[in-house]
């Protein structure tokens, strides 16, 4: 047998539980990468970037943006600076429901909890719930319907059909959020190329480090797919996440990724989910 087989799996750790969005975005990158072991389950969004941290995982699944909300906290954290490098991506339609206690009805509905999906469903909380308080939950969505389950029918949830179906609560609506969808970021402490990578993040710091950044591009045949910015701390100055993806299509070149050097923060490809 090759080395390579007596390599342990690199493991995989998310938030909350298989029954979140995160949780089942984890299992679709498993199935198209199944070379990787897991999944463990952490609390909240911090616990996971911890693992990354501290070596308890080698992969944390967290999500980069939305179809409805743009970039998340996770391109924030990067910016930041944080020690974290994205090593694969997936992206998964939400499909997210409204769940209650058994025997709520929409109209006993005062508030609606939930976590980050939330945000992709505030066009139907506007107009089906208007009078509903909205509340991000400080955990994962599967806490939050625990929480609605003990209640006393008041409470509703942003969730999953699979936590319905695991709890016991009625789903009231489905696809209630516009048909958004998730990209995630499977995120290590150290960077790494991930095979038939057609994808690079890099982090910048000023407008001067853009322009030559963005110089780069043409002549390497890379394009920019999307780029975010955070504040300094001084005016007119920010720092830039850009991903870029190669213009054919094809696999990245060394030289492509080589060219940015300390800027990196991803070398990676991209996998969808229905």
């Amino acid at each position: 047998m090759s080395g390579s087989e007596h390599q342990p799996a690199r493991r995989v750790g998310t938030l909350g539980s298989e029954l979140t969005f995160a949780g089942q975005a984890t299992q679709a990158l498993l199935e198209h990468r199944p070379g990787l072991g897991g999944p463990e389950y952490f609390p909240t969004m911090d616990d996971v970037v911890a693992a990354v941290l501290d070596g308890r995982i080698e992969l944390g699944v967290l999500t980069s943006e939305t179809s409805n909300t743009a970039c998340t906290e996770t391109a924030a954290r990067i910016l930041a600076g944080e020690k974290l490098f994205i090593g694969d991506e997936i992206v998964v339609p939400y499909h997210c429901a409204l769940l209650a206690k058994p025997g709520t009805r929409l109209d006993d509905i005062t508030h609606v909890g939930g976590h980050g999906s939330i945000r992709q469903c505030r066009r139907f909380l506007a107009e089906r719930l208007p009078a509903a308080t909205v509340e991000i939950h400080r955990q994962n969505s599967v806490a939050a319907a625990r929480e609605v389950l003990e209640g006393d029918g008041s409470m509703a949830l942003i969730g999953t059909e699979a936590v319905a179906r695991a709890l016991g609560l009625d789903i009231l609506e489905r696809d209630v959020d516009g048909g958004s969808v998730g990209g995630w970021w499977a995120l290590s402490s150290a960077l790494a190329v991930s095979p038939g990578a057609d994808l690079l993040a890099v982090r910048v710091d000023g407008s001067a480090e853009l322009d030559e950044t963005l110089a780069l591009l043409a002549p390497l045949g890379l394009a920019v797919r999307t780029i975010t910015n955070a504040p300094t701390g001084e005016i007119f100055r920010y720092r830039y996440l850009l991903v870029l993806r190669t213009r054919d299509g094809e696999p990245l070149t060394g030289q492509a990724i080589d060219a940015f050097g300390s800027r990196l923060v991803g070398v990676f490809t991209t996998s969808t989910a229905s």
